[in-house]
């Protein structure tokens, strides 16, 4: 699996599997073959998956940092990671480099959001920086800068031919405009339209068993040489049928309802494994926002999942792991 945007590697070790969660996150009616075994903890370990991240990347050294520290612990390389943006990535490859691995089977991509986000400005396309996170002089956006870096993971679908890509963005590009529909068209463009992309679809983290208010909208690409004729023509139309669906089904009712779907995982089942900070001996659990809202402090509610604002917790780590993989071949 090759990984670009890859951040601290939420989508990284949601292919990969073999990561401990709460036990409220996962639904043993409906997917009890995720479990490998109970932990002592009160945790349970995931199965582990048969994807392993060959190449992950990102601009912020934090990131990489984040990254490194932990993935070193599941057997991949400090060398696995590459700082250099996506930009110079490309460039590099087109100047005769040798950058990207071989035989890559899935590309993943949390291309940048901040231009999309009703937390920002929304000036989609026309980013006001550029693919390093750097503000711009020029007046008008090009293909380099923050709101199409899109394209420059296309370029690297082209160049590495995977079976299936997968892109992540905020709820918000759903509706500014018809950037949505654009952005599926040029990555159905790929490889001389050589990869069928379905029609995005807005996930909540809830429903898949993530303690965290947080929606993403998923783009899901197919090369269709790896398709047989029966399965592209299944998802070529309009409704594609339970069988052949890629998208995963929710297995906890929070924005769904079924007799079958687990409740939701609350906050406070999350913070009763958690130590106060000034206990603890995790670094990482010592420091906390001290955000507040309209100069008040933050209320948080223990019986629904966390803000998105106040648990950064990957929203893909589980819904990843629940893609259908089916009758892809």
């Amino acid at each position: 699996m090759l990984s670009l945007f890859s951040g601290c590697g939420g989508m990284d070790l949601g292919f990969e599997g073999g990561f401990s969660v709460l036990p409220q996150s996962i639904n043993e009616i409906l997917t009890p073959h995720f479990i490998d075994k109970k932990l002592k903890n009160g945790f349970v370990q995931l199965k582990k998956t048969k994807f392993k991240t060959v190449f992950a990347n990102d601009i912020l050294t934090d990131a990489r940092n984040a990254w490194v520290n932990y993935f070193l612990k599941r057997g991949h390389n400090a060398e696995d990671f590459y700082k250099e943006s996506i930009v110079d990535l490309v460039k590099m490859y087109r100047n005769g480099f040798s950058v990207f691995p071989e035989d890559v089977d899935v590309v993943t991509g949390g291309f940048p959001c901040q231009d999309f986000s009703v937390a920002g400005k929304r000036n989609g396309f026309n980013s006001h920086k550029n693919h390093k996170g750097e503000l711009i002089d020029e007046k008008m956006a090009s293909v380099e800068t923050r709101g199409q870096l899109y394209m420059w993971m296309k370029e690297v679908i082209e160049i590495t031919q995977p079976k299936i890509f997968i892109a992540e963005n905020v709820k918000g590009l759903v509706n500014l405009g018809d950037v949505k529909s654009i952005i599926q068209n040029d990555f159905s463009s790929a490889n001389g339209n050589g990869y069928i992309v379905l029609d995005p679809q807005v996930l909540h983290s809830a429903d898949f068993g993530v303690p965290q208010s947080r929606e993403r909208v998923i783009f899901i690409g197919i090369k269709k040489s790896a398709l047989k004729k029966s399965a592209l023509a299944e998802l070529e139309k309009e409704t594609i049928s339970e069988r052949y669906n890629p998208y995963p089904n929710p297995t906890h009712s929070y924005t769904n309802k079924g007799e079958e779907l687990k409740h939701f995982v609350q906050l406070k089942d999350v913070f009763k494994h958690l130590d106060e900070p000034e206990k603890t001996e995790n670094l990482s659990q010592r420091f906390y926002s001290k955000a507040k809202f309209m100069g008040v402090p933050l209320r948080v509610g223990l019986s629904v999942p966390s803000p998105r604002s106040f648990l950064a917790v990957g929203f893909p780590l589980l819904s990843l792991t629940q893609l259908k993989p089916k009758q892809l071949n």
